[in-house]
């Protein structure tokens, strides 16, 4: 993205992204795509950071299912939902993601990084006006368009501009000019206001951490904030224990007598050139070969790697084992519990801080589609549903549930709502199909058959 305070002065607004922040934001991207500034030509990247937001992002989204009580917007939704899956585990290392709605004869949603948006405005912490710049190439000239969204709450008004710019160089916003010289953005209005909106037309999630890199800033930060100098540890240490291993490879130091000479050069073995060191045999007493095997002292190396490894699994927020081997560590059951723990509670703030923003993008999908469809006002109502599958073992608790049943302390119908995820009615829809499993005696709580499966 262009520079965030050129931005912001050619749209006469203030800049609120500080040095320190842009920095850190773009070191959060360059580490998520393995372009680390001390990657050197042994250390190599071990994609640390974008293992870590994936696997904060598999465990948000595991069991996730979301809706809106719309039909004709539900299907506007469910074709959002895989981008947001997409874009997740990107969102989660640069600190967070815009979800901004718009109509093109039907309703979408715009998924935007954190740091390809211009936050302007807050109003008890939720942000009411943002920038958004986006870029095409035509020939030589650059032409970025930067839509502003600006809400009112006092009004009860959002509105829309839309400024181009053009440029010889794609790192300057360069000098105002019309939208039409863009073919692709004839259509659009310099200016749109929207009337009777109770709040923004787009929503913001932000990874659920204050902010340490910026304790001013409103933006998010990385997953991986503060696990960047181990990150760099274990890239750099994982080297030496490639280089352990390469300089401990087992070799012949052999005198050329051994070898049969073609054009002054011994023939080694085909494919087994670098186990051999030659020499000349200069009549010293050297012996004619000797083998080269030194101890590989690869056990301490693996385990200060592993400790490295659990510290960015403590930092992260991510249990023991996510990144680490967990054999190497004695630890007790609750050890294991509470580290199991440290993960849910998380992936469960990253869930909450989810929860709202969908909400957000759900309201400005369903006013755009009223407003250029023409209907009235209506309420949605978004139902998020994520499950606890970080610290649940489905299969243990799903034996668990069956001995419940069994002993009478849960009903047919309760096992079903919880197996299925469904509401009461569902549920008894669903037992007609579920006779065969259970019997035909539906226990209750405190009476009824005590051991309905007949075991």
């Amino acid at each position: 993205m262009i520079d965030a305070t050129q931005i912001a002065a050619a749209i006469g607004a203030p800049c609120i992204i500080s040095a320190k922040m842009a920095e850190a934001m773009t070191s959060w991207e360059n580490l998520f795509k393995n372009t680390a500034s001390w990657q050197k030509i042994r250390v190599k990247p071990l994609r640390l950071p974008s293992i870590v937001s994936k696997e904060i992002k598999r465990l948000t989204l595991k069991e996730f299912a979301s809706e809106v009580n719309d039909p004709e917007l539900n299907a506007a939704w469910q074709r959002m939902l895989p981008s947001l899956r997409r874009k997740l585990d990107y969102g989660l290392a640069v600190g967070g993601l815009l979800l901004k709605p718009y109509w093109t004869g039907a309703p979408k949603v715009d998924i935007v990084l954190q740091n390809q948006y211009l936050p302007i405005s807050f109003s008890d912490d939720v942000c009411t006006s943002v920038a958004c710049p986006e870029t095409v190439v035509i020939g030589k000239i650059s032409y970025t368009r930067v839509e502003v969204h600006e809400y009112n709450a006092g009004a009860q008004q959002h509105s829309i501009r839309n400024l181009c710019f053009r440029s010889d160089n794609p790192a300057f916003l360069g000098r105002e000019c019309k939208l039409s010289e863009v073919p692709a953005w004839t259509d659009i209005l310099p200016r749109k206001v929207f009337d009777g909106v109770t709040q923004p037309l787009f929503s913001i999630f932000q990874v659920p951490d204050a902010n340490n890199v910026d304790p001013d800033s409103a933006l998010g930060i990385s997953v991986y904030a503060d696990a960047v100098d181990l990150i760099r540890d274990a890239d750099e240490h994982w080297e030496r224990i490639l280089w352990e291993l390469e300089s401990s490879e087992r070799a012949i130091d052999a005198s050329l007598d051994f070898f049969r000479m073609r054009d002054g050069k011994p023939i080694l073995p085909r494919g087994r050139e670098r186990m051999f060191h030659t020499y000349e045999n200069t009549g010293n007493g050297k012996d004619l070969f000797n083998t080269f095997s030194p101890e590989i002292r690869d056990t301490s190396y693996f385990h200060a790697f592993n400790q490295i490894l659990r510290r960015i699994e403590n930092n992260c927020g991510l249990a023991y084992g996510t990144l680490s081997e967990v054999e190497d560590v004695e630890k007790t059951a609750e050890e294991i519990k509470a580290s199991k723990q440290r993960s849910y509670d998380r992936v469960h703030d990253i869930q909450e801080g989810l929860r709202p923003a969908l909400g957000g993008a759900a309201y400005g999908l369903s006013y755009l589609r009223n407003y250029y469809e023409n209907r009235g006002a209506s309420d949605v109502e978004v139902t998020s549903t994520f499950g606890d599958g970080v610290l649940e073992d489905v299969d243990k608790e799903f034996a668990r549930r069956m001995q419940m049943v069994s002993a009478g302390m849960l009903t047919k119908e309760q096992f079903v709502m919880w197996y299925f995820s469904c509401d009461e009615e569902a549920a008894a829809e669903l037992m007609p199909k579920a006779e065969a499993l259970f019997g035909n005696t539906s226990p209750t709580i405190g009476g009824g058959n005590a051991n309905p499966l007949g075991v």
